[in-house]
């Protein structure tokens, strides 16, 4: 495939995770608050050509692609396929896992689009641009539609909080995070001093709306994220990474879904926050764990179970039944496919790219690259203990944890056999790494 064919396949794809189909939601509008049974017709079409899209640029290199397929993943695929089939609602559960497969090989395809990272950056740097634009344009431009307010039919607590194109502050928010981590890359791998000042530009201003954003989960988990990426970087002890990377996200899961299990955690988390109730999620776990203990091991099918038209109409005596999804990822899942696949979703999501790091370090593939895929994991891995980033179709959350975790698993298999030369205004690290693994031009499986 040519360099046009590649750089359309790249930014069609980010378009449509980053931008979405329908932006600029109008939460005035009561149609919000409408089960959602049926999906996007316009986001299904669009991700089944994008799908079609997606094996063109697959196929030729199907080696190279096959090699960023987990045992792990290929696991979640089969359990999540045996939950549709036992599903609540198997037609529900059928359609949304047919996205959530073609979303995954869209993902793939994404990934491994640019031939290079030269290619890469350039393409990265255009879509960034335009999605921070077309925030920033909402919010000076149109922003009734852009900012929360108390016209809005649900949550008027959030009015005033910065959204932009994204459907809630909640979703602008993680996506400023990746903006600004997308920016930090783009700084760190330029050695032309105008072009490094534009990034730390626009980073600030992605900080900027994140801050109005009003989205306290992710401010408060940036610098954190920051800190542990820092330390993990400057191992090389698996052991230690674990050891860096878990313990802060297992003191998180029992401060948040641990305080509505365990009687002691409450009574701490009593003690030391001022919200207990983490802005009322605790209502929304308590409701979700009562009824998850009537399919414990398979869950209710795969996303079968929240903003259904007979859970929102089967339970008034609390305002936890319209809620979205379970705010937790790993309740979230559980709900979905069960403790089952709870512990198939860690062995993908939690242990497999911390490994897939620890084994890039070994390589001569690029390591800012590999520090980018990093900060995102440990980011989304951290943010799942409040919201729900796993196996969601629409929007940039998974699409961007799946991006990552699929370059940090081609950064730990695939070994470059040449690099291309830098231009004018690009940096190469101190070992040769201006290169993007598993992309059959230049590279090969070890």
């Amino acid at each position: 495939m040519g360099r046009f064919g590649r750089d359309f396949i790249f930014l069609g794809i980010f378009a449509l995770f980053w931008i979405t189909t329908t932006p600029f939601t109008d939460l005035r509008s009561g149609d919000v608050l409408l089960a959602q049974e049926t999906g996007n017709a316009a986001h299904q079409i669009a991700v089944l050509l994008m799908l079609a899209m997606s094996f063109l640029l697959l196929w030729p290199q199907r080696k190279v692609a096959m090699s960023a397929i987990s045992a792990a993943l290929i696991c979640v695929l089969l359990w999540q396929l045996v939950t549709v089939i036992i599903s609540a609602h198997p037609d529900l559960s059928i359609r949304r896992y047919i996205l959530n497969v073609s979303v995954i090989v869209v993902t793939l395809a994404w990934v491994l689009a640019p031939e290079d990272t030269t290619h890469f950056r350039r393409l990265l740097r255009g879509g960034s641009a335009f999605v921070l634009g077309l925030a920033y344009f909402g919010v000076l431009v149109w922003p009734q539609v852009s900012i929360h307010n108390l016209n809005e039919v649900t949550e008027l607590i959030n009015a005033g909080s910065w959204r932009g194109h994204f459907s809630h502050k909640n979703v602008a928010g993680p996506a400023m995070v990746v903006l600004t981590l997308y920016w930090l890359y783009l700084a760190e791998t330029t050695q032309k001093g105008t072009a490094k000042a534009i990034y730390w530009i626009l980073a600030l201003l992605s900080l900027n709306f994140l801050y109005h954003t009003n989205n306290k989960t992710s401010i408060g988990l940036l610098m954190i994220m920051f800190g542990l990426a820092a330390i993990i970087r400057r191992s090389r002890s698996l052991w230690l990474q674990m050891i860096v990377a878990y313990t802060p996200a297992g003191l998180m899961a029992l401060l948040t879904l641990g305080s509505v299990i365990f009687e002691p955690m409450k009574q701490l988390v009593t003690a030391l926050v001022s919200d207990p109730t983490f802005t009322n999620r605790t209502e929304i776990w308590n409701f979700a764990l009562s009824q998850l203990q009537h399919r414990l091991l398979t869950g209710f099918g795969f996303e079968a179970f929240w903003a259904t038209s007979d859970l929102r109409s089967g339970f008034h005596e609390t305002w936890a039944a319209t809620a979205g999804h379970a705010h937790n990822g790993y309740l979230n899942v559980a709900m979905s496919s069960g403790l089952i696949g709870v512990f198939l979703t860690i062995w993908l999501i939690v242990i497999n790219p911390l490994r897939d790091f620890n084994r890039s370090q070994k390589t001569d593939n690029d390591p800012f690259l590999g520090l980018l895929f990093l900060r995102i994991w440990l980011f989304m891995l951290l943010y799942a203990n409040l919201e729900s980033p796993f196996f969601v179709g629409r929007g940039q959350v998974w699409f961007s944890l799946l991006g990552a975790m699929f370059g940090l698993r081609l950064h730990a298999r695939m070994q470059q056999l040449a690099a291309p030369a830098p231009s004018g205004n690009e940096r190469l690290p101190d070992r040769p790494a201006n290169r993007v693994p598993g992309l059959p031009e230049r590279a090969a499986a070890k």
